[in-house]
């Protein structure tokens, strides 16, 4: 590396490459073709050569220059490091609105997204500007906050906020290890309540009485979600394109988890027919498609439902099918969960479509039994039939076909 004596004046016509300064040891000048760069190097901890960029020249002229490399120099012989120095800077620097923006990927669904933004900016509104380690060092302040939030707007809000916060401060912390450990580690989170369904015989054939009575887009979309199981979002966002009738499958592109959890739905007889006669002649648009406007139908509330409605169908199907014999194992896949549960030999696992329409050929069967309901092949809607009188007989005979299967 050439050696040089650095002055204002050598600096306007210093010849291209690294120089360092004949008179300050580590004090260096890399020359470019669009810029000149000062620099400070020197050993630290361990005998590890560091270089930490000073400033560009002309903004930083070269007395300006020097001054700051030294001071750089001198820290960096004491032992300390800079580029630690400036991490630890940034980090302190870092808002909440930041860190909540670097804890997004590509791979996050909207709805993730958008519930994050929600459940930060809207209970959190004041904290977003404030820098996330004054947040981690203010653990009863976070504590507190909570219990704030679960007296104003309820228990579970609360929960789902901090949630979202300690998410993001771990997403933080993994870009900057000297923030403080995650405060959300001293909220007491409130305990979760199973939610409890009822299933009983009349609740089910009274419902299957009412779905009947509803128009044929409500009707349809409630009985898809008992049939599939599907979550209200993503079942109501079906599109036509998506629909494969020949392949007897359902493309969900984008379920909950978001695309890196897309999968096919198999289609039992009834949805295959379901799903025909909602898509038409269309080649494209929403299956569920609302009468008003060019969107689709989101949720079905309607008389006589008994609270079988939204993310109770959900635990109706799961029931169901697993009372009618379809293994816990494939009942996942269904359901599009996590197989984690199952250990090393849930990763093993990778059933394929016509199987798994089995078993959806099976819940599909048990589902209308049981709420009394009958589908006769390539016709739709299913008709009103007398069902087993009670609930122990309903499940012998699910449990018979399951046999008979």
């Amino acid at each position: 590396m050439a050696i040089a004596r650095f002055t204002e004046a050598w600096v306007r016509g210093a010849p291209l490459g690294q120089w360092t300064d004949a008179t300050l040891r580590g004090f260096m000048c890399q020359v470019g073709t669009t810029r000149t760069t000062w620099y400070a190097q020197a050993l630290v901890r361990g005998g590890r050569q560091t270089r930490v960029r000073v400033g560009h020249w002309p903004d930083v002229p070269q007395a300006d220059a020097r001054r700051m490399a030294a001071e750089v120099l001198a820290s960096m012989r004491r032992g300390e490091d800079p580029r630690e120095a400036e991490r630890a800077r940034r980090a302190r620097a870092t808002t909440l609105a930041e860190a909540m923006e670097g804890h997004f990927r590509p791979g996050h669904s909207p709805r993730t997204v958008e519930g994050y933004r929600y459940n930060l900016e809207h209970y959190l509104p004041d904290w977003m500007g404030r820098e996330v380690e004054a947040i981690g060092r203010d653990r009863a302040g976070v504590r507190a906050r909570h219990r704030q939030i679960a007296a104003r707007n309820g228990p579970t809000t609360a929960d789902h906020v901090m949630r979202a916060l300690r998410a993001v401060y771990n997403r933080a912390r993994r870009e900057h290890p000297d923030l403080p450990p995650n405060p959300v580690e001293n909220v007491d989170f409130h305990a979760r309540r199973r939610r409890r369904v009822d299933l009983s015989p009349d609740l089910l054939l009274a419902w299957g009485g009412a779905v009947l009575a509803l128009a044929p887009v409500r009707r349809d979309l409630a009985l898809f979600t008992l049939l599939t199981g599907m979550r209200r979002t993503a079942g109501s966002e079906a599109r036509i394109e998506h629909l494969d009738l020949a392949g007897g499958r359902l493309r969900v592109p984008n379920p909950k988890g978001g695309e890196e959890r897309a999968f096919d739905l198999p289609l039992s007889a009834p949805l295959r027919d379901l799903l025909a006669a909602r898509a038409g002649a269309r080649p494209s648009g929403w299956l569920f498609q609302s009468r008003r406007g060019g969107g689709h139908a989101f949720e079905v509330r309607f008389e006589g439902s008994g609270g079988l409605q939204g993310h109770a169908l959900r635990h109706a199907f799961a029931s169901i099918a697993l009372e009618a014999g379809v293994p816990v194992a494939e009942l996942k896949f269904l359901l599009n969960h996590s197989v984690s549960s199952l250990g090393i030999t849930g990763d093993y696992l990778h059933l394929g479509i016509a199987h798994l329409r089995e078993m959806q050929e099976r819940a599909s069967a048990a589902c209308l039994r049981r709420v009394g309901l009958e589908h006769r092949p390539g016709q739709w809607p299913p008709t009103r039939v007398e069902a087993a009188p009670d609930g122990a007989s309903a499940a012998s005979a699910d449990a018979d076909a399951a046999s008979a299967a």
